[in-house]
């Protein structure tokens, strides 16, 4: 009995002994990397997915729920009142028109070189207000090529003779000043420098004109997406020269763009923050973007007003700049109608990151300086 019992104890060891060999130790999820792969596997024990890079950067546009000017999903109280058209009110940026007001408040800023090297803004409203917008001035030739995509409509003081109706041939709408309470003049600035708006009561006067565009749209100019891969590092600080008497500065605070600029019509040559203030002036901040977009295109006169022009059709260069990172390439661009393609060096797409825009629409001819500090 004894013996026997030897013998049953030794099969039971060499049994577990073998058995070990064939067991492997799990916790509740294992996660696999392979290097120089753009694949990365995880494998959970309750529910198996697999997560690819790709699914990492995913992003679809959703016309009906995302705005076209920053790429990001809106609150339901927002999209649900749409159909809404887009308008763009031309800003001024004189020396004697800041600081401004109401542009911390559009849905995005676009800056475009005019006369005397100094540069007007288009303000795009769709699903953000103001009811203090201002000052408000006349169009230039290169407006039109960027509301276009938009369906949307151009709000101005007025325009140099002959323009007004070459921009409506290019389907773009113009309302020129209104009568208050929805346009007004100001008396603590000087004329041409003080008249202001209120966004939704022009919004009304365009909507009575028939001035609508119905859904689905409008579409970004530009393709919005998560894929950062191929940026670069460095991007703290940001110097666009227009020309020697504009230059902007962008320096990144951690979250998001603060705006100096240096003004060659101002007494000081020194980098000062350009901000906005509120109607009772009780309120005053720098101008903020998470995200700059700097487009160069071939500068012309305009062959009927001879007013300085940027072409926005062709191939130029571009400059992404979102989080301290940039991405530098190309843009390609068939007509006023289509939206922009970006390229990188290697003709990937560039994504726009979803975010706050200020996108800058300058001459080859002006420089932009990417920095670290």
């Amino acid at each position: 009995m004894k013996r026997f019992s030897i013998i049953f104890l030794l099969l039971v060891l060499v049994s577990c002994s073998s058995n070990s060999e064939d067991v492997v130790e799990t916790s509740d999820s294992t996660v696999a990397s392979t290097v120089g792969n753009s694949t990365e596997t995880t494998v959970s024990s309750e529910n198996s997915t697999t997560t690819t890079v790709d699914d990492v950067f995913k992003y679809e546009f959703d016309i009906e729920k995302m705005s076209p000017f920053t790429g990001l999903e809106l609150e339901p109280e927002i999209w649900l009142k749409r159909p809404r058209r887009a308008i763009a009110f031309k800003i001024d940026n004189n020396l004697n028109a800041r600081p401004q007001s109401g542009l911390q408040e559009a849905d995005a800023v676009y800056e475009v070189l005019v006369e005397g090297g100094m540069t007007r803004f288009l303000a795009f409203f769709l699903d953000k207000s103001s009811a203090y917008l201002g000052p408000i001035r006349s169009a230039r030739p290169t407006d039109p090529t960027l509301i276009r995509p938009f369906g949307g409509t151009l709000v101005v003081s007025g325009a140099t003779e002959g323009l007004i109706p070459a921009i409506r041939e290019l389907g773009v709408p113009v309302l020129e000043e209104q009568s208050s309470p929805t346009m007004f003049r100001i008396s603590s600035r000087k004329a041409p420098h003080n008249l202001y708006a209120d966004t939704e009561l022009v919004r009304q006067k365009v909507d009575d004109r028939g001035f609508y565009f119905l859904q689905p749209g409008p579409v970004p100019l530009y393709p919005f997406g998560l894929d950062q891969t191929n940026w670069n590092d460095g991007a703290e600080r940001v110097t666009i020269k227009y020309s020697e008497f504009t230059t902007v500065i962008w320096k990144h605070n951690g979250e998001s763009y603060s705006r100096f600029i240096i003004d060659g019509y101002s007494n000081t040559k020194e980098a000062v923050a350009h901000n906005f203030v509120s109607q009772d002036g009780a309120y005053t901040d720098i101008l903020k973007s998470k995200t700059i977009v700097i487009i160069q295109g071939p500068f012309y006169n305009d062959k009927a007003t001879t007013l300085p022009s940027i072409l926005t059709v062709g191939v130029g260069d571009v400059y992404v700049i979102s989080d301290g990172k940039y991405v530098k390439g190309t843009w390609r661009r068939s007509d006023i109608s289509d939206s922009f393609e970006f390229v990188d060096e290697n003709q990937n797409p560039i994504f726009v990151p979803p975010s706050s825009q200020w996108v800058h629409v300058m001459p080859n001819d002006g420089t932009v300086t990417i920095s670290d500090n």
